[in-house]
């Protein structure tokens, strides 16, 4: 087995076994409204990776000695196979860590799916947790 497919199944195999819960709800943004979107269900309990600061972004201050400053307060990723999904999320979507009550909903800023097995999705909070 070479070094890139373990490294996969690594991956595959961490996210299975100790992965969060996450719901993915579509929306259709209106001009003042924002509701469900019919066409694409919910997809409910699926199995992926919720990381809160997976990088840093910085913004100077590195080469002066200073702590980096990073930019929007916490930055949270949500990684999901892609095989898993049923319809591929889009900006402006909702993601809600189901695993992880005290965590807000979120709503996917970004969607990076250049990779062949997952989807990666950058957040930024949407509403407080319950």
């Amino acid at each position: 087995m070479d070094i890139r497919a373990a490294r996969s199944r690594l991956v595959h195999e961490t996210r299975s076994r100790m992965g969060d819960l996450i719901t993915i709800r579509a929306k259709l943004r209106g001009e003042m409204s924002v509701a469900d979107d019919p066409s694409r269900p919910a997809m409910l309990g699926l199995k992926g990776r919720f990381d809160i600061d997976p990088d840093l972004e910085f913004l100077g201050g590195r080469d002066r000695g200073m702590a980096p400053t990073r930019y929007a307060g916490r930055l949270c990723t949500a990684s999901i196979p892609r095989a898993d999904m049923a319809w591929l999320p889009k900006t402006g979507d909702q993601c809600e860590v189901t695993s992880r009550p005290a965590e807000p909903i979120y709503s996917i800023e970004r969607v990076v799916d250049d990779l062949p097995e997952v989807i990666v999705f950058y957040l930024s909070n949407l509403k407080a947790a319950p």
